[in-house]
């Protein structure tokens, strides 16, 4: 007999395969069709006037975003699993775009992608409304998301290859207060550096005494083992902080307190040479923090 505590595990697995899933068929869609379609493709339109994605899913997603602008850091986070499968098994965007992608997971093509794709939805439902799943279920669910996963970094392996510096970015950041900023949105200087303002959106800022998490997916076509993450921050050596390789805890003290608290997570890799000559990604995230009134 399986305990609560061991089911209790494997729904906490299959909840964090699922939701892994859908971040990155996120990710994929927005970066692919962004590339191909332009920044809005959502209203793309061809020459024969139909839309490159269909506009039931796009109403919804826009009342959805509409409704809770703070939840969704870009218009994709706003798609159910439903609709970017939907999306992802077109005929037209599986053959266009998404093909090669999910090649080693489907690799007979599109029909198949939507059999086994449609599968997660009634167990993803069965998870996030407290309904039991059977041992089955659960191995579909992680086994079918790993398998879309592996397809999609073998394929950016692949294409980094391809490119002049192959070398590990940084391609999403998150904190503990909400704030996400994916690889789109980091803006980058001319050296390829980056940083992400939490203050643009107007209102947000940290108060003294706080705790602040930030943590840092790196492209993961590279090793974890291939490459460093060093965090540099003003008044580090007399801080309260805990470094975990990609992730930084941060007691926010008096002595931190500006309108441009700046912390920088620095990734050099293990080879002689490096994208931006002393490391190969160094993304800056912005604070405002004040004092505890």
């Amino acid at each position: 007999m399986i305990s609560l505590l061991n089911i209790d595990r494997v729904r906490s697995e299959c909840r964090n395969s699922v939701e892994n899933l859908e971040i990155w068929i996120r990710n994929v869609i927005d970066t692919e069709l962004r590339d191909k379609y332009g920044i809005d493709y959502w209203n793309y339109i061809d020459a024969q006037g139909r839309r490159l994605i269909s506009n039931s899913i796009i109403k919804d997603a826009k009342a959805r975003y509409d409704n809770e602008p703070k939840r969704y850091s870009r218009f994709i986070d706003a798609f159910l699993l439903d609709d970017v499968i939907r999306i992802i098994c077109n005929p037209e965007l599986f053959k266009n775009v998404f093909k090669q992608i999910l090649s080693e997971a489907y690799p007979d093509g599109n029909d198949e992608a939507r059999t086994f794709l449609n599968r997660l939805i009634p167990i993803r439902n069965k998870l996030y409304h407290a309904n039991p799943i059977s041992s089955h279920e659960a191995l579909q669910i992680m086994c079918y998301s790993n398998d879309v996963i592996s397809s999609i970094k073998s394929y950016y392996k692949r294409k980094n290859l391809e490119k002049k510096y192959n070398a590990p970015t940084i391609i999403r950041i998150s904190d503990s207060f909400g704030n996400q900023f994916m690889a789109g949105q980091i803006s980058r200087n001319s050296t390829g550096r980056g940083h992400c303002d939490t203050r643009a959106s107007g209102g947000f800022s940290v108060v003294s005494g706080d705790q602040l998490k930030i943590e840092v997916e790196v492209d993961p076509s590279f090793d974890s083992s291939d490459y460093t993450i060093n965090w540099v921050f003003d008044k580090k050596d007399t801080s309260n902080y805990l470094e975990a390789f990609n992730s930084l805890t941060l007691d926010i003290e008096n002595k931190h307190i500006r309108t441009d608290y700046v912390i920088y997570c620095l990734v050099t890799s293990k080879e002689e040479w490096h994208r931006c000559g002393d490391v190969d990604d160094a993304v800056g995230i912005l604070y405002e923090i004040v004092p505890r009134i």
